[in-house]
């Protein structure tokens, strides 16, 4: 069975209860959007390795060829829904 965008975020949202999770994919090529309040202060490279850590046996088994990440903190997505 080959994992989907709702596969993804249901892997997910355990790791990040509060957080607001999209995906979407083509394939077995992810983007994923993660809003959560954990993020705050981090850098953006520590918020990929925190999604990357949690994936990366589903990425060495194939099922996930390529991962885009988006990392948002809750304000940082505000200002990015109110921006567009």
């Amino acid at each position: 069975m080959s994992m989907n965008a709702d596969d993804l975020i249901a892997f997910l949202q355990p790791h990040f209860p509060e957080a607001f999770i999209q995906a979407a994919n083509q394939g077995n090529k992810f983007d994923v959007r993660v809003v959560d309040a954990s993020f705050e202060g981090k850098r953006l490279v520590q918020r990929q390795q925190a999604i990357y850590g949690l994936v990366n046996d589903i990425i060495a088994s194939g099922e996930i060829h390529a991962l885009n990440i988006q990392a948002l903190t809750p304000q940082e997505w505000e200002a990015k829904q109110a921006g567009q």
